[in-house]
Formats: structure tokens, sequence, C-alpha cells
């Protein structure tokens, strides 16, 4: 087949093909791409260029350069997030901490008030009780309502005790001397 059987025209058709610059080509111009397709060899021939095909050596750095990616302040920027997100948590978490403490403070708190007012309560009743126990009449009572009484005069008697031979001076310290001569005059 030749290339005019390609076409729906004897004639080539060169508007297909564009190798100068053109609307589409402008843009393609710029990044080295120029837009080259599929052309039969005949037709190739054929073509005329409007201006010849150049070719540009971009220096860079190769496999070595930089991937588009992140840049280096969005990166700085995202890691300073990340460290005042980790702050922020040990924040809450040592506040939590700090909160479940003194919850747990005052719940112990309000335990030991529970309980001291109970002893108090209690040492209240006991109060009570040892004042009803210890009053004398009743004692008295329960005394003649087991057949016990008092004893008589005559059974009693007195205890004479002798003079202490301990002396103290004025001052209320002990003195030896005083009474030792105290032991003497016994």
């Amino acid at each position: 087949m030749s290339a005019a059987s390609y076409s729906r025209t004897s004639r080539p058709r060169t508007d297909r093909v564009s190798y100068g610059r053109s609307s589409a080509g402008r843009s393609s111009a710029a990044s080295g791409y120029r837009g080259a397709r599929y052309v039969s060899s005949s037709l190739a021939e054929e073509l005329s260029f409007e201006e010849a095909p150049s070719i540009s050596v971009v220096p860079g750095a190769g496999r070595r350069a930089q991937s588009e990616g992140i840049s280096a302040a969005a990166l700085s920027l995202a890691k300073a997030c990340a460290v005042i997100c980790i702050v922020i948590a040990l924040i809450a978490m040592a506040r939590v901490a700090i909160t479940s403490a003194a919850a747990s403070c005052a719940l112990e708190t309000r335990s030991l008030q529970t309980s001291i007012e109970t002893a108090r309560a209690e040492g209240n009743e006991l109060e009570v009780s040892q004042s009803v126990l210890a009053n004398p009449s009743r004692i008295k009572a329960q005394a003649t309502a087991l057949g016990m009484a008092a004893p008589a005069p005559e059974y009693s008697e007195q205890i004479t005790l002798s003079p202490d031979i301990v002396a103290t001076d004025g001052a209320g310290s002990l003195s030896l001397s005083e009474s030792v001569a105290r032991m003497k005059g016994l």
C-alpha cells in the first residue's frame, strides 16, 4: 500500500503532522517534545520542515535530582506540626493523670471523713453509756439488788503511815543531806 491509500484523497495530508510551532506545538516545544507521530516513510520524505528540529541539553542531577514531592519548607512545617501534636498529647495525658490522682485523693478523703464521723458518733454513744453506767445512784441500786451493802464503821480501819524520809529543798529538788538527816532521826 502506498501513502495515498491512507488518506481520503489521493494527495498526502500534511496538516496532521506539525513540526513547526503551532498553537498546540508551543507548549510541547517548551518541554522538548514536538509531537511526532507515526508517518510512513514515503510521506515523511514528501513533508517539508518549516524549521530544523533542535535538540537542547538541559544540565541536571540525573538520578540524584530531588523529586518534585514535598518541598523542604512544607516538610519542616509537617515536622513542627507533628512535634506540637505530640507535646499536646503529652500535656493532655499529664492532665488526665493529675485529674485522676486528684479524684482518687478526693474519694479517699471522703472515705476518711466518713470513718471519722462514724468514730465520733460511736465515741459519743460510748460517753453516754459510760455516764449512765458510772452514775453512783445506779451503781448503789445495782449493788442493793445483788445483796451488796457498804461495810459498817466497825469493820474499817485507819492506816497510819510513817513520815516520808525523802526531803526536798525550797526549789522542789530532792535534797540528799536532809533525807539522810531524817533517816537518822527515825
